[in-house]
């Protein structure tokens, strides 16, 4: 089940001729390295531009968000076996 997080963090990436990728995120001082990219969309919530990235991290599940509107990334949530 996922567990909600909602935290800001740092994510490194890279710039191709697609857009951004993520390639890794800091959250609570750990670096994770992005392994895989599963999911990659864009939604709006009322006004604000989101683009949600679901990413797997040695066989674990991690939601990030970017709002493009503020240039921040939220960890959303977490997957976690139980």
């Amino acid at each position: 089940m996922y567990q909600r997080i909602n935290e800001v963090v740092e994510v490194v990436g890279s710039y191709t001729g697609r857009g951004f990728t993520p390639k890794r995120f800091k959250w609570q001082n750990n670096i994770y390295d992005i392994d895989q990219i599963t999911l990659k969309n864009d939604a709006r919530d009322g006004g604000r531009h989101l683009r949600f990235y679901s990413v797997i991290v040695k066989g674990n599940a991690y939601r990030l968000r970017f709002d493009r509107d503020e240039e921040k990334w939220l960890l959303e949530e977490v997957w976690y076996e139980g």
